[in-house]
């Protein structure tokens, strides 16, 4: 609570840190807090970092806690069951231990869920119906809001869909399969492809992306392919959901300039055309990931 403003408190797990933002509900941040993360924490040493991060938080009213946090989960015991940036977790019991040093509801969800629903209250998702996020980082995740409420799955795991095969018999994905989406439109697919065609390695994607924009061969070619691989990915869900908005959001997109029209030319091409004539497909920069973390407990609100 700050003055008279019913607020929640949201957290973003990632690679490098934690991060958390006190909100109300138009997305106002009104505090903000960030924890450093070390890649090979233990759950102890990151449960400790939860702790940091909330004590930053000790002098503040809030609502709701909500976690957002990469796959794979157990939605309903609230824990991390694995994570590939922060490779020691195991089992680790987040919203357990959230709860046990705070008397308000926890809510805990994937980060590219957190990511759809803070689109859909904040971001280019407001007013959709049928919502899809695909986070373009690290890796490729993707969220769906659908009439205001987040599709979780079993477990929390749904919409896993960065790991659909695209590609059969293709590159190897870091979930252990061959030829996910993953593989190819992410920071990790594009720099690993680019190695595999020029024995190179990049150490992050703007280097990548500079070399696109020198018309580098081997790196305009990777993306190319990739853009199809991505777009081949959106035809599948524009066929199984038919979204009326797809918004493209994360690091990748920063250099959206690149690949945007071809991707919107390529899905034309192979979706449906009474799916396609009714779909906006748009980038956003709002960041809505911790506020969507913050938003999950929005349901409690009267």
């Amino acid at each position: 609570m700050v003055g008279q403003v019913t607020t929640h408190l949201g957290i973003d797990i990632g690679g490098m840190s934690l991060k958390a933002h006190l909100i109300d509900r138009t997305g106002k941040i009104y505090r903000s807090a960030t924890v450093p993360t070390v890649a090979d924490w233990s759950n102890s040493e990151f449960l400790n970092g939860i702790t940091e991060i909330l004590k930053q938080f000790s002098d503040e009213s809030y609502t709701s806690v909500g976690v957002g946090t990469p796959g794979p989960v157990d939605f309903e015991k609230g824990f991390i069951l694995r994570s590939a940036n922060l490779k020691n977790l195991d089992n680790c019991p987040v919203v357990p231990h959230i709860q046990s040093l705070t008397s308000v509801p926890v809510y805990f969800n994937n980060d590219a869920n957190c990511a759809s629903l803070g689109e859909y209250y904040f971001g280019a998702g407001k007013g959709s119906e049928d919502l899809i996020v695909l986070t373009l980082g690290t890796g490729l995740g993707v969220g769906w809001v659908h009439k205001g409420k987040l599709y979780n799955g079993h477990l929390g795991n749904g919409m896993e869909a960065g790991h659909q095969t695209i590609v059969l018999n293709g590159a190897l994905c870091g979930c252990g399969s061959r030829g996910c989406a993953e593989a190819y439109f992410s920071t990790r697919g594009l720099l690993g492809r680019y190695r595999e065609k020029t024995g190179k390695d990049l150490t992050n994607a703007k280097d990548f992306f500079d070399l696109v924009r020198s018309k580098d061969v081997p790196a305009v070619e990777t993306l190319e392919f990739a853009t199809e691989v991505l777009a081949h990915l959106l035809k599948n869900l524009v066929h199984s959901i038919n979204p009326d908005r797809i918004v493209l959001v994360g690091g990748l997109t920063n250099s959206s300039d690149l690949y945007l029209d071809r991707l919107k030319h390529i899905l034309k091409e192979n979706a449906f055309p009474v799916l396609w004539e009714h779909l906006r497909l748009e980038v956003s920069s709002v960041g809505a990931g911790i506020l969507g973390a913050a938003a999950l407990g929005f349901k409690e609100e009267v």
